[in-house]
């Protein structure tokens, strides 16, 4: 079986695992993996240099720790081209252009090399289309993974957003927009291709429910948590006198609720109290990071060892996104006995427990968010004994366990030879 997908994602590499814990993996095509012998690593992270921009760490997030290099194929000159396009575009427009090219030529050329002698292949939203029917042709099975919800319940919730507060407008969204028609098309056609279709949340398939396509065809497997941090972890109480201190880990995006937050931080006047520590992109109009609230701190994207060790000396994860299939921080967050504040919008509220492994709030709701962090003040004591139901529920479903309902969901589908 054949699985393709542009980045090295820990939950791509976890399903190519799974086809190859099956003994059924034929490749694992991407685009760019680290490796620091290649040229066009070394160049590429030359001119990084040249812009004042370590981009030899970025690459070590793109390790492929999960399965054989000898069943990884890399095609990596369009993505290389993006992240070049990224050092000196300003707005992200050229970079989004040279993506969606990328991403339809990273498609095609899989679609081209594509051996009719597997039994199938297993692709990933918006860069599958000319595979997937390749793989008809042929009469392979399809297999779609919907990493995020359905694509026009995004456009239309963010589409309010932006009604709502249109300072957060910016010339990207202008420029997506115009491409959306274009996106949703080919995300729709990927779907209708499919034999089977997975999705990480409960949420995730009822996004699709609401669309109006059929969902007889979707099985639902959770992403997996991390491995638990050590037990002591579960027991550390709040330490005396040290401020609160919560984190965000990921884009500081208008999707993921960040003008939610920071509105919510400014109104509560925390920053006297409690600190705010932001790994992530920005995509936030840079005119609403001007005068950021006391006692928060951006601090760009970090490898994601090092983001662990960063949430294992946190109070708690506070991820109130807009719309996420999953949420994979929060399983992370978990992994390392940190209670996570997150909304009913992310999929990872699947496994959440209000008042014993984190909280729960409405999406989109400034007010909650400000309840939910005077809450974590007033009761430290409370959220440091969260730390082992937190590590209780990371334990309850590990990769392990999404790799083998994974599994036993493609050898039900006909995916595997022999099965």
């Amino acid at each position: 079986m054949l699985i393709f997908h542009p980045s090295v994602a820990p939950f791509v590499q976890q399903a190519a695992r799974a086809i190859a814990e099956a003994g059924q993996l034929d490749r694992f095509v991407t685009t760019v993996r680290d490796d620091p012998s290649a040229w066009s690593q070394r160049a590429v992270c030359a001119l990084g240099r040249l812009a004042r921009r370590d981009l030899a760490r970025q690459f070590r997030r793109r390790a492929v720790t999960e399965i054989s290099a000898a069943r990884v194929e890399s095609h990596p000159g369009g993505e290389l081209l993006r992240v070049l396009t990224a050092l000196v575009d300003r707005d992200g427009r050229a970079t989004d252009v040279v993506w969606e090219w990328s991403e339809k030529l990273f498609d095609r050329g899989v679609a081209r090399r594509l051996d009719p002698a597997v039994t199938g292949v297993y692709g990933y939203e918006h860069s599958s289309l000319a595979t997937f029917q390749r793989a008809r042709a042929l009469g392979l099975r399809v297999a779609y993974d919907v990493p995020a919800p359905e694509s026009k319940y995004v456009h239309r919730l963010l589409t309010a957003e932006l009604a709502r507060f249109p300072e957060q407008r910016t010339a990207y969204h202008r420029h997506t927009a115009a491409r959306e028609a274009r996106r949703l098309s080919r995300r729709s056609a990927e779907w209708h291709a499919a034999d089977l279709v997975v999705a990480a949340s409960r949420f995730t398939r009822d996004s699709y429910a609401q669309a109006g396509l059929p969902v007889d065809r979707v099985c639902v497997v959770p992403y997996g948590a991390p491995p638990p941090a050590s037990p002591d972890l579960g027991r550390r109480g709040p330490t005396d006198g040290a401020p609160l201190t919560l984190i965000w880990a990921g884009t500081l995006s208008l999707r993921k609720g960040a003008h939610y937050l920071l509105e919510a931080w400014r109104n509560g006047g925390f920053g006297r109290h409690a600190r705010l520590q932001i790994y992530g992109a920005i995509t936030l109009p840079a005119r609403l990071l001007t005068s950021l609230p006391e006692g928060v701190t951006l601090s760009g994207s970090i490898p994601r060892s090092e983001l662990l060790v960063r949430m294992a000396q946190a109070d708690a994860l506070i991820f109130p996104t807009l719309c996420d299939g999953f949420g994979m921080v929060a399983t992370e967050a978990w992994s390392r006995g940190l209670p996570v504040i997150t909304t009913n919008r992310a999929g990872a509220a699947d496994l959440l427990e209000p008042g014993h492994n984190g909280l729960l709030v409405p999406a989109g709701d400034a007010a909650a968010i400000v309840e939910a962090i005077a809450w974590c003040l007033d009761h430290r004591t409370e959220l440091a004994a969260m730390r082992g139901p937190a590590l209780a529920t990371a334990a309850r479903w590990q990769w392990s366990d999404y790799r083998l309902a994974l599994a036993d969901a493609l050898r039900s589908g006909g995916f595997f030879r022999n099965a």
